[in-house]
């Protein structure tokens, strides 16, 4: 029987999400990270991303002034912080140095931990409610097949990998 529920309370019962991190460079030359899991490829050819932020975050913010950006896919080894890049602001934290969070250097840097890293223009943004929507063309494409990627799970109550189902063969 079907009972009607919030969009939020839907979320638990879609795990896992996949969780990303939007990767800016501030004015003052720092890399704020905050945590998203509203993404999506929208293009191959030419490539192209989407992903939504809070409209008052101080990463939407410096996205809106620089237009460039990382989306970078964490790997398990920064779970922890990841779920911590989500909770504090970019204003009063810097998150890369108290979560002690190891940057790639480009211009603008991401976690060394990502499993992939989509390094990214703004071509457009949208208004939707209280978030931007970011249409972003991808310029490059990372990986780092060695790390394993986390998902969000039990409506974003926790950070994990996928672990291999056990109804699979090793020959599937």
């Amino acid at each position: 029987m079907l009972r009607q529920i919030t969009m939020l309370e839907s979320l638990k019962y879609t795990s896992p999400h996949p969780v990303s991190l939007i990767c800016v460079q501030t004015p003052e030359g720092k890399t704020n990270l905050t945590t998203v899991s509203w993404w999506t490829y929208l293009e191959n050819d030419p490539a192209y991303i989407g992903f939504s932020i809070w409209n008052k975050s101080y990463t939407c913010e410096v996205l809106l002034k620089c237009g460039k950006a990382v989306l970078s896919i964490p790997s398990a080894a920064i779970a922890e912080e990841t779920l911590k890049c989500g909770s504090v602001s970019g204003r009063v934290v810097d998150k890369v140095k108290d979560f002690a969070i190891d940057l790639i250097e480009a211009p603008v840097k991401y976690p060394v931990h990502s499993r992939l890293a989509f390094i990214c223009g703004v071509e457009k943004n949208i208004k939707i409610g209280d978030c931007i929507f970011f249409i972003c063309k991808v310029d490059d494409v990372y990986c780092n097949e060695d790390e394993k990627q986390i998902f969000a799970w039990s409506g974003y109550g926790k950070l994990a990998p996928i672990e291999t189902p056990t109804f699979f063969s090793e020959n599937e």
